[in-house]
């Protein structure tokens, strides 16, 4: 049996989750190959990402496949494919049966199970059939059946696409809408339709960022958790409606419990992260997200000692690991450090954050683990810099409608 090292990896989008996956198995000797379009992601920049020019810079796509199944050819021992985004794991699930005759997959890649996971209607409707604490969430299919939703809800409340990453570049960066009224639900509810979407209608569930807690976890083809680490989502950028900006490992028994509950209710198979909020009118706590893939901050799970990507590689590589549940080290942050400088001022002007808490949190490096830049990998500091600008042009001063 081969040594998991042997196998090496590929890792579908250079985003800072891309990053996470490089960084968990390429110190380890694992040889990591990137690939994302955009040349300016921060994975580009890495030290720990081997490019070929066969895959590095290109759109998912025949001309991909045709780039992965060749250089995969070349490999003395079968790659380990991972899908660090919900286009890649579009791709990827497409592709399942081709890709699997030379890659090693997980299982939450199969087109029936990943067409559930990504699709927001689809799980949270699930989630609902288990008996899931959800915030109230309606799925309209008419707009009177839109209106009569966004008469009984509760304002502010949110409009959110079925499938979020479509509309990322239209709504600047953001995952969704804040609406503050009936009218304007049912006005988004109606440009997302009209942009080609399908579009849910949900409560916001009350309360400061801090109630905010995550999990990652890797469950095993036989439905064996075989790595599980939770924290505290202190901040996020953009601020109430972004991802993670700033967090702490913190264990939290309840999240633990709640997140095996749910994959073990839905079959899934592989990696992924959750997300609950405390809700403080029902002393609950409701499920706001289930991401079927490493997240935005799954180094912080490496820096706290419970490496779930590597975890998840000794696994997939045919040598399952000792299982690794609540044993982290607690207290380690994790920060992408320009977005949460952001994120952190924003509550420092509204009086929500002191001056001393602004600077343990935003500014003091000890015990920290950042997600994009690193000085031991000299690259993301000047990739950085270039990602954030080519976001600015992208979805700030970017066309308002998909696909302009």
């Amino acid at each position: 049996m081969a040594d998991p090292r042997e196998h090496p990896a590929v890792v579908l989008t250079l985003s800072a989750t891309g990053l996470a996956v490089a960084r968990s198995l390429a110190p380890r000797g694992v040889a990591v190959y990137g690939s994302d379009p955009v040349a300016t992601e921060i994975g580009h920049y890495s030290r720990w990402v081997k490019h070929d020019p066969r895959i590095a810079c290109v759109a998912p796509g025949e001309v991909l496949l045709e780039g992965l199944l060749a250089l995969a050819g070349e490999c003395a021992e079968r790659p380990v494919l991972y899908a660090a985004g919900d286009s890649s794991i579009e791709f990827a699930s497409t592709h399942f049966e081709t890709l699997g005759q030379r890659y090693i997959l997980p299982e939450s890649l199969r087109p029936a199970g990943a067409a559930r996971w990504v699709d927001k209607r689809a799980l949270y409707a699930r989630c609902l059939e288990l008996g899931i604490d959800l915030p109230r969430t309606y799925y309209p299919q008419s707009e009177t059946e839109a209106a009569g939703a966004a008469r009984t809800l509760r304002y502010p409340a949110i409009v959110k696409p079925s499938q979020g990453h479509r509309f990322r570049r239209a709504l600047h960066g953001g995952k969704l809408a804040e609406v503050q009224s009936a009218d304007e639900a049912v006005a988004w509810w109606r440009r997302f339709r009209g942009w080609g979407g399908e579009a849910l209608l949900q409560e916001v569930v009350p309360g400061p960022e801090r109630n905010l807690f995550v999990a990652a976890l890797y469950v095993d083809r036989e439905g064996e958790c075989r790595s599980l680490f939770t924290a505290r989502k202190a901040r996020q950028y953009p601020p109430l409606y972004g991802s993670g900006s700033y967090m702490e490992a913190c264990w939290a028994q309840e999240i633990a419990e709640l997140s095996l509950e749910l994959v073990r209710g839905l079959g899934f198979s592989g990696i992924c992260g959750t997300e609950y909020k405390w809700d403080p009118r029902d002393e609950r706590w409701k499920l706001i997200e289930l991401n079927p893939r490493p997240t935005l901050w799954f180094s912080l799970p490496r820096a706290a000692g419970v490496d779930v990507i590597w975890d998840a590689h000794r696994d997939l590589c045919g040598q399952p690991p000792v299982p690794r549940i609540g044993t982290q080290r607690e207290g380690v942050r994790w920060q992408l450090l320009a977005r949460d400088m952001l994120a952190a001022t924003h509550f420092w002007r509204r009086g929500e954050l002191s001056t001393l808490e602004l600077l343990r949190t935003c500014v003091e490096p000890r015990g920290k683990d950042y997600g994009d830049l690193a000085w031991s990998d000299p690259g993301t500091i000047w990739g950085t810099g270039m990602d954030l600008i080519a976001e600015y042009f992208s979805h700030v001063r970017g066309s308002g409608e998909p696909g302009a």
